[in-house]
């Protein structure tokens, strides 16, 4: 019988993470899920089955992402073909609104948790020549007014993904870096820009997005933006950094 290839998912116990997790568990892999929280993590293992495990697990704790890479060594992992960073929380504040401590907070999730997670099963990605997938956002790519840490956030996932990126493939290791736009899950309900009829055509499910991630993956992709389009909003960021960090800021307020 032949061995399935492992994958490691954070934020894997809905949204996303799971909806990549589904089909990755279709494909052939074995997947260990980790969360934040127990019950939703009991039931997304329970509904992929014999094929799921799962640990409840603050990524933004280093001392204990790092116990758990290590508890899965002495469980026999020597080889990760998939590390998915898809952990993240929300922060809306603006920039001079902000509290420090919900900054800290935000970066912990989805930047640090994103780093900590690599560098924690480096070894086992090397020896098995795997793959990390790095769930960033067209937030990394431009000024979202409304939701200032947040961004930040995602602006410094998506430098350390292009980074991790550049001195991978020196390793055999390949990193697919996914900028999805809004994207409607249970921590990112999306509820104003869906209640718009101008903004809802802008949110997609988290289906879609895993569509687009598994197709990535397919076609060894090194970056992606989910839908396709919103690779415009990132050049016209770059472009025009100004007028277009102005225009952001009106149609993401609320």
């Amino acid at each position: 019988m032949s061995v399935r290839p492992r994958a490691v998912i954070s934020g894997g116990s809905s949204g996303i993470g799971l909806a990549v997790a589904r089909r990755l568990v279709a494909l052939g892999y074995s997947v260990h899920l980790v969360a934040r929280g127990a019950d939703r993590l009991d039931a997304a293992t329970r509904e992929l089955g014999e094929h799921a495990t799962g640990t409840v697990l603050d990524v933004a704790d280093p001392a204990a992402v790092a116990a758990f890479a290590e508890r899965l060594r002495v469980d026999g992992l020597h080889e990760l073909a998939l590390l998915v960073c898809n952990a993240g929380i929300p922060g809306r504040a603006s920039a001079t609104s902000v509290d420090p401590a919900l900054a800290r907070v935000v970066m912990g999730v989805n930047y640090h948790g994103m780093v900590d997670l690599t560098r924690a099963f480096w070894p086992e990605l090397v020896a098995a020549g795997g793959t990390v997938v790095n769930v960033c956002s067209v937030a990394g790519t431009v000024a979202l007014a409304a939701a200032a840490p947040y961004s930040a956030s995602k602006h410094a996932a998506l430098a350390w993904s292009r980074s991790l990126a550049g001195v991978a493939r020196t390793t055999g290791v390949r990193v697919l870096t996914v900028n999805p736009g809004p994207v409607a899950t249970p921590g990112f309900p999306q509820a104003k820009l869906v209640a718009r009829r101008r903004t809802s055509r802008v949110v997609i499910t988290a289906d879609a997005c895993a569509e687009s991630i598994i197709r990535g993956l397919e076609r060894r992709r090194g970056e992606i933006f989910v839908p396709r389009w919103w690779r415009v909003a990132a050049v016209a960021q770059s472009v025009l950094p100004t007028p277009f960090a102005r225009l952001a800021g009106r149609a993401w307020r609320g």
